[in-house]
């Protein structure tokens, strides 16, 4: 379940309206109505708390769907997984282990090798992926 269709079934239970909810926070009721319709990241555990003690939740079962969210949002904006939530393979994982564990003459190699490896390759789509790895490199 998204955070927000967690607070709001919550904040629903406890019949509190979104407006009542801001100003206990002390927020605007657009900001409820974004975070309930996931416009803006899941609250910090900070703000968690507040919520919990307002709608009477366990902090915990709050903040799990929270970060859960959270951390979900974080993979998809560093490329850790996609837009359709596939998570990175094992070899991929493997990669950039080894990617990251080189000095930086290692590197300028590896993306040497790399180029050499796919500059041929007839795939428009490769070609410009790998056009933006050299360019980082």
């Amino acid at each position: 379940m998204r955070f927000g269709e967690y607070l709001k079934s919550k904040r629903k239970q406890k019949s509190v309206t979104q407006e009542d909810l801001a100003r206990c926070l002390n927020v605007s009721s657009v900001f409820i109505h974004q975070l309930e319709t996931g416009k803006v990241d899941a609250p910090s555990y900070e703000r968690c708390e507040q919520l919990s003690t307002i709608l009477n939740v366990g902090i915990e079962e709050l903040w799990n769907v929270a970060r859960r969210e959270r951390l979900k949002r974080f993979m998809q904006k560093e490329e850790i997984i996609d837009e359709n939530l596939e998570v990175l393979g094992k070899e991929e994982k493997l990669l950039i282990k080894l990617f990251r564990s080189l000095d930086d003459d290692m590197r300028k190699d590896f993306s040497g090798m790399v180029f050499m490896l796919l500059r041929h390759s007839q795939s428009e789509e490769l070609q410009k992926v790998l056009d933006e790895f050299m360019k980082c490199g």
